[in-house]
């Protein structure tokens, strides 16, 4: 029995020393990745920081799509933490809200972060300064004239006016008839005369 303790504590003992000595070349693997981003909200580039990550070359996904780092290729550096640091850029044509930015590496290492796209369309201007007016416009020539419309229906008659001033020419028309009488009066009373006469 003694032998047996004796043999447990060597066995241990050696694995201790075994541990020991490659303690710096056996890191964690336990799978929990963790990404940090810097800033967390904004329009253009973004720091992506990782640690945890050991399966060698890294991925950016922006809502899983992958898309280019700086730099390019990306590895975890080889250290006890499995870190990483990349530069990644917001899509174009991106509309504001929340997206989610995930790391993932060769081993399927995965962390998830969030990130928020601003909205950068600011307030509208005041309208500015009327411009000068333009020069004028050359005027048109005129148009050829258009044909005579056709002659509209005669009118009702008017009422009767009143009687005009006699004119001018009237009072010598009467007085000449009086005078043609006076003489062809006379002349009647002569033959008249010379008739009684005889």
């Amino acid at each position: 029995m003694r032998g047996f303790g004796l043999l447990a504590i060597s066995v241990l003992l050696l694995a201790l020393v075994i541990m020991g000595a490659t303690s710096e070349e056996v890191y964690s693997q336990n799978g929990r990745g963790r990404i940090v981003l810097s800033p967390t909200s904004g329009f253009s580039t973004v720091t992506v920081s990782g640690t945890g990550f050991y399966g060698g070359e890294v991925y950016i996904f922006w809502d899983d799509e992958r898309i280019p780092t700086v730099p390019a290729p990306l590895y975890s550096q080889d250290t006890a933490q499995g870190s990483f640091t990349a530069i990644i850029s917001v899509p174009t044509q991106t509309e504001p809200g929340e997206y989610t930015v995930a790391a993932r590496d060769q081993e399927g290492i995965t962390a998830h972060a969030v990130f928020t796209v601003i909205d950068m369309t600011g307030p509208e201007g005041p309208p500015g300064p009327e411009g000068p007016a333009g020069p004028a416009g050359i005027p048109g020539s005129r148009g050829p004239a258009g044909e005579p419309g056709p002659v509209g229906e005669l009118g009702p008659p008017g009422e009767t006016g009143p009687p005009g001033e006699p004119g001018p020419g009237a009072g010598i028309s009467i007085v000449a008839i009086i005078i043609a009488l006076i003489a062809l009066g006379l002349q009647l009373f002569g033959r008249v005369k010379k008739w009684i006469l005889g």
